[in-house]
């Protein structure tokens, strides 16, 4: 073979890998936007999931602690002085408005009406979880140490109302896709909701 002909030959052979690299590239690089497409898209959804569960879960606990504190059957004990001198006596506001009647709840209604549902909002939504009710029963309400815990409440800390009240703490796992790629197959999402009860005032005309 003509030495010319050789060379011909080598170009032509360069010139094809030449043209087919960058095609090889291109493939290479459309794979990887692929997968980064849909790591994304997954992403979105898992955190969708994880937002909408913990809005519900939220509105469920609220719910429950309403339920609870709420309740005006069986789950109150009127102060009424005019009728049992031993209770406590209203006293004169500065505005000369009194307290003629002081409301406590009781801990076991209020703690079973809000449980009742909890349990029946929950159920609706499949969730397997976990809860704690706590009830401030007295009419001037009161702290909870350490409760709930900062998972559950921005900072954590202690509960407290200036009157009585109901908090609900919940939680639950919710199952998204990524989680399993680092060995989970859920997220807990923890909420937290109270409800108190004001105490009604009457004021001069």
């Amino acid at each position: 073979m003509q030495p010319a002909g050789i060379f011909r030959r080598a170009a032509a052979g360069r010139s094809y890998r030449f043209r087919k690299t960058p095609r090889g590239q291109i493939l290479v690089l459309a794979l990887i936007f692929i997968m980064m497409f849909f790591l994304v898209a997954v992403a979105l959804i898992d955190v969708y999931s994880v937002t909408e569960a913990r809005a519900w879960g939220y509105r469920a606990a609220q719910a429950a602690a309403l339920a609870g504190a709420s309740r005006t059957t069986g789950g109150w004990i009127f102060y009424q002085p005019t009728v049992d001198p031993s209770l406590p006596t209203p006293t004169p506001r500065s505005d000369n408005c009194m307290d003629p009647v002081r409301a406590e709840l009781d801990p076991v209604l209020a703690a079973d009406a809000a449980y009742a549902m909890l349990d029946q909002e929950m159920q609706a939504r499949g969730f397997a979880y976990n809860y704690e009710i706590r009830v401030l029963p007295d009419f001037t309400g009161g702290t909870t140490v350490g409760w709930p815990p900062g998972s559950a409440r921005l900072g954590g800390g202690d509960w407290s109302s200036a009157e009585p009240a109901v908090g609900v703490y919940l939680w639950f796992d919710v199952h998204t896709f990524l989680s399993g790629i680092v060995g989970r197959s859920s997220v807990t999402v923890h909420v937290f909701a109270a409800a108190g009860v004001a105490q009604p005032l009457v004021c001069p005309p």
